[in-house]
């Protein structure tokens, strides 16, 4: 094994134990896979091929993207079953880290609107609306609230449904149903001023 798999240097793992590197693979994300041997017995090594040594940079890797999904979790060169044995010793639980996420920074989904929260959290603004109608509930504004002049302006404007949603701090989806209501209403208060006009209140039966 040691022909095949020859001396490359050495490494420190997260804990402190000293490791010699045999194989080293680069990956997309700017830090390099160490495989190896301990230098010295750590216990639970007896033999065999060279193990992924978990170095301290693949645990800033996985701490840095915990809520993001597998494309990015498992976007290196090891095996599927490799890396969930080595993301299972260093405690990572893809669930349980998107609970805590979202946890933490609670207050900031509570004060920020969803496209400043996915802005400074950088997660997707999709999400951001979702998990604050999960955690949140809708927010409570009241019926009708759409009316008022300056929004139903906004809601009329020639402005994109991104632009609307980022404004008012919608979902473009409910931009547009928004749009559509205010057209409405707006046509059928000109039909009634037009009819006003026409027949005249002394004029109706």
């Amino acid at each position: 094994m040691k022909r095949k798999y020859p001396a490359l240097g050495t490494v420190i793992d997260v804990d402190g134990k000293l490791w010699v590197v045999r194989d080293i693979r680069d990956t997309k994300h700017g830090f390099d896979l160490y495989f190896g041997t301990p230098a010295r017995n750590h216990g639970s090594y007896r033999g065999g091929l060279p193990r992924l040594i978990l170095t301290r940079a693949l645990d800033n890797f996985w701490e840095a993207n915990c809520t993001k999904h597998d494309g990015i979790l498992f976007d290196l060169p090891a095996g599927r079953t490799t890396l969930k044995r080595a993301r299972l010793r260093l405690g990572f639980n893809y669930h349980a880290d998107v609970a805590e996420f979202w946890k933490e920074r609670i207050d900031d989904l509570k004060k920020l609107s969803a496209r400043e929260f996915a802005c400074k959290h950088d997660v997707d603004l999709g999400v951001a609306f979702e998990m604050r109608r999960r955690l949140l509930g809708r927010r409570a504004r009241r019926q009708g609230w759409w009316r008022e002049p300056d929004t139903t302006k906004l809601l009329l404007s020639d402005l994109t449904l991104s632009r609307i949603s980022r404004q008012l701090d919608i979902s473009i989806s409910q931009a547009h149903r928004l749009r559509n209501q205010a057209k409405r209403t707006c046509s059928e208060q000109l039909d009634g001023l037009c009819f006003n006009k026409v027949i005249g209140p002394h004029d109706r039966l």
